[in-house]
């Protein structure tokens, strides 16, 4: 049976990686009307940025899931922290708004890996009577990220400025990058690969159509409209 103290590491490390996520959607946002002058473009033209992040993101975590599927979690979840980052830093350095557009792109690509790979995790480590704290947890680490990221970007623009804070940002990502490798076996979920390696039938054209018939489900589609006008609702307030 799991013990109580090993659950904990696991949805804080989990949390932890969720609240960098969200830290890294708002990171350019509440500089926008230091990029403005900067850049030459309109607040229009400034939205895009979180357009092509929140596409690519969103259009690739289905994609991201198959690879956690694949490759495991905490191989995707730290190939996604790390592209995330490095994009976020790369902002310091664009000389463009159009390579401002190609980094966001290339970040929500990174972030796209961070739901997938977080509830293969948590699904697969925590203990079942303890799992719907865990994703509690998850969802409040978010909003934690989201709250920190102004105050963050803001700080230390005012004290240097929007380069230096995004840079800044970046390398943080590449620390906990650093600090999930070292998680080791923590942040896997391979258990139940383990368990059964040869029971899992070659797929053939049927149960692909099947499985796929799933995502156009009534179940699936409702939640799919459900959360995409939430979504919709949230950033739009967030820009």
């Amino acid at each position: 049976m799991v013990n109580v103290g090993y659950d904990i590491k696991i949805m804080g490390l989990v949390g932890f990686a969720h609240a960098a996520s969200h830290f890294f959607h708002l990171i350019l946002p509440p500089l926008f009307p230091i990029l403005k002058p900067d850049f030459g473009v309109s607040y229009v033209e400034l939205g895009l940025l979180t357009t092509l992040f929140y596409g690519a993101s969103g259009v690739t975590q289905t994609i991201a899931g198959f690879l956690v599927d694949r490759f495991g979690a905490r191989k995707v979840l730290l190939c996604g922290l790390t592209v995330l980052s490095l994009s976020v830093i790369g902002y310091g350095f664009s000389s463009s708004f159009w390579e401002l557009l190609l980094l966001s792109i290339t970040a929500g690509l990174g972030n796209s890996v961070f739901h997938p790979a977080d509830l293969s995790i948590l699904t697969t480590k925590i203990s079942p009577k303890r799992l719907g704290k865990a994703y509690a947890v998850h969802a409040f680490s978010g909003n934690i990220g989201w709250a920190l990221a102004p105050i963050f970007v803001v700080t230390v623009a005012s004290f240097w400025d929007w380069r230096a804070a995004t840079m800044t940002a970046g390398i943080i990502g590449l620390i906990i990058v650093g600090i999930f490798f070292l998680s080791n076996d923590l942040l896997t979920d391979n258990e139940l690969k383990e368990q059964m390696p040869n029971t899992v039938p070659k797929e053939n054209f049927s149960s692909i159509w099947g499985g796929a018939k799933i995502f156009f489900s009534t179940t699936m589609m409702s939640c799919f409209f459900f959360f995409t006008f939430l979504a919709a609702a949230l950033i739009g307030i967030q820009t």
